[in-house]
């Protein structure tokens, strides 16, 4: 059997760590951050892309699945 892609793979070529982006939870406000590291994790037999976020709002540290994020600006 061949092995899918995990979840948000393609999505994740477009971020890299110093990337300066946006996202919303369901119901709440807006954040933005910075993107510092880009990993996988394993859930429900799937591995799904994630991205830790260091935010400018609240200055914590937030894990957000790689597709919720908007990007706004990109790292040099």
């Amino acid at each position: 059997m061949k092995k899918s892609k995990s979840l948000g793979e393609r999505v994740s070529t477009n971020f890299k760590c110093g990337d300066i982006v946006f996202w919303k939870k369901l119901g709440g406000e807006k954040n933005i951050g910075m993107i510092y590291e880009l990993f996988l994790v394993e859930m429900g037999g799937r591995e799904i892309k994630k991205a830790r976020v260091a935010s400018f709002k609240d200055t914590l540290h937030h894990e957000v699945l790689i597709m919720e994020l908007k990007l706004v600006s990109k790292a040099k």
